[in-house]
């Protein structure tokens, strides 16, 4: 028998706009159960990953739709003997709130200065996430770097290996990463022009109402010719300045990241994906100032 102690999972965000005078706030709110103020957040549901589940619970407890950044810490404490463990992102508001709280669950909402909301908050924990979000700062654009889903081996398949597509698991996989993908607001699909990866963002782009860019430059074949082209391609996305995805392989995956994030050291990343996993590059002004890594989607 498993003597692991469990561990509940939650997510949630500083959810930040530009006030009236042109500084930064960002939302508090007040649970009359607990008779606290704290960050939106919340438990996970079944099959929810922990980024839906904050996206979901900024909306539910807050009524304001958001787009997301960067990962910017998590909290770790018990309750009731079990482990909680809360991640958080920042997350800017995207106009006026649309929707309301269940005033059971959130009865006030204040919009306060991030030194006026770290006097306010209840817990130090949640202190500490404002102040790693004072660190990280405001107003990023992601990079997705996305591995396509899993694919039917090489062994297995007869024909061009551009033309080999998704195992059953990879059609999972690519079904569910909109969940992943939607907080952050993704203007531009751009994806290797392999049947792999083409299978991949196919589901997320049609959901999203997008017409994806298929391009050799982001496939295997050109980068055994030209190791220079899908890094001036992503280099060219960051320029523009939209929110980007661009699913490829993973030979080439890394060394994109590598030649873009330079010099810089980021913490917990590994040397390369797997299947239907990503790494977004936030960056601001041309320079990249977080990278957090994504989990493949649950099958």
């Amino acid at each position: 028998m498993s003597t692991e102690n469990p561990v509940i999972y939650a997510a949630g965000a500083v959810l930040w706009r530009i006030g009236e005078n042109k500084k930064v706030e960002i939302a508090l709110i007040h649970r009359p159960r607990y008779d606290d103020w704290s960050l939106p957040k919340g438990k996970l549901d079944p099959n929810e990953t922990m980024i839906g589940c904050a996206h979901r619970e900024v909306m539910e407890e807050t009524g304001y739709s958001a787009v997301f950044g960067p990962e910017i810490g998590h909290a770790t404490y018990i309750v009731d003997g079990v482990t909680k463990l809360v991640k958080y992102w920042s997350a800017q508001a995207v106009g006026e709130a649309t929707g309301k709280p269940n005033p059971q669950e959130v009865d006030q909402i204040l919009w306060l200065s991030t030194s006026d909301a770290r006097k306010k908050l209840t817990l130090d924990d949640d202190r500490s996430i404002v102040d790693f979000f004072s660190e990280f700062g405001t107003g990023t654009t992601p990079l997705v770097l996305l591995r396509h889903a899993k694919a039917v081996k090489r062994e297995d398949w007869d024909g061009d290996d551009g033309d080999r597509p998704l195992a059953n698991v990879g059609q999972i996989q690519a079904k569910r990463l909109l969940s992943t993908y939607l907080p952050f607001a993704i203007e531009v699909i751009h994806s290797s022009d392999a049947m792999r990866c083409i299978e991949t963002i196919e589901p997320m782009a049609r959901s999203l109402n997008m017409h994806p860019i298929f391009s050799t430059d982001l496939s295997e074949y050109r980068f055994a010719k030209d190791k220079e082209a899908a890094l001036d391609y992503a280099q060219d996305l960051m320029n523009r300045g939209q929110g980007a995805i661009i699913c490829s392989h993973n030979p080439i995956l890394p060394k994109l990241l590598k030649k873009l994030i330079g010099k810089k050291s980021f913490k917990e990343l590994g040397l390369d994906l797997k299947p239907a996993e990503a790494w977004v590059l936030h960056h601001r002004d041309g320079e990249i100032i977080a990278v957090d890594w994504v989990s493949a989607p649950n099958t």
